[in-house]
């Protein structure tokens, strides 16, 4: 079976409370700092049921959903929500997420508005890149990194000794395979590889912002299953990594 394929077997059929624990950002967010400290988690600003509970606070931050993936918006220095941040905030807490792609964990999850602060690169940029390790049982069998998300996105796959990986999700364009490795690489895989304890797979996203490394998301399901590496034989490579049969929860 491939990487892919274990990803659907697992989000149709494996119902493991932990996963409801990490589709909930608040929840997840208690679960890595008892494991690593709450200084290890981007600080959290607000929180809120409304969009209008926001409307006055001044930036930066990043507001985002707590019960999805992918629904974030940016507010900049000395700036406060437009009129067409606070429609899609608003808009995120009527999505059902867990519905989409019958990814079961997110329907527990609560319909709130987290306000975090709002990272940079060290070059100034933001958000800075995104470092996902998938860790197996404890172990980071695969890096992937994604830059300049929201203008120019990029991404690439590396090994844990930083050797660039000859493949990508179908979707992506290539990074530069000169991409410097982290400075705090070290670190990144051990919150991993600490994180991913006691879990036949959990996705780590990570981030290296210089001075300090935060943890973004666990994930269970990442591109819940329907995203294929490419080539087809890296799916299966990634795929042999998951060495504990999944089995009905």
């Amino acid at each position: 079976m491939t990487f892919s394929d274990k990803i659907a077997y697992r989000r149709l059929r494996v119902r493991d409370p932990a996963f409801q624990v990490f589709c909930d950002k608040l929840r997840m967010r208690d679960y890595v700092a008892e494991r690593l400290g709450a200084e290890s988690l981007p600080r959290l600003l607000d929180v809120g049921v409304l969009p209008s509970q926001f409307s006055e606070r001044k930036g930066p931050y990043v507001l985002k959903a707590n019960h999805g993936s992918g629904m974030v918006t940016f507010v900049g220095e000395g700036q406060v929500l437009s009129t067409d941040q606070l429609r899609e905030a608003e808009s995120w807490l009527a999505v059902d997420y867990g519905w989409g792609q019958l990814e079961w964990s997110y329907l527990g999850a609560r319909r709130l508005l987290l306000a975090e602060e709002l990272l940079g690169a060290p070059n100034g940029s933001y958000p800075p890149p995104d470092y996902k390790f998938y860790t197996f049982d404890g172990q980071v069998g695969m890096i992937e990194i994604h830059t300049q998300r929201f203008n120019d996105h990029r991404s690439m796959l590396r090994l844990p000794d930083w050797t660039l990986i000859a493949g990508k999700w179908f979707y992506e364009r290539p990074d530069d395979p000169d991409w410097p490795r982290p400075p705090n690489l070290d670190r990144m895989l051990e919150w991993a590889s600490h994180l991913g304890r006691c879990l036949d797979f959990v996705r780590v996203d990570l981030y290296d912002v210089g001075d300090r490394v935060l943890v973004g998301e666990l994930t269970p399901f990442p591109g819940a299953g329907d995203d294929r590496l490419q080539p087809a034989s890296l799916d299966a490579w990634l795929g042999k990594m998951w060495r504990s049969r999944p089995r009905q929860r």
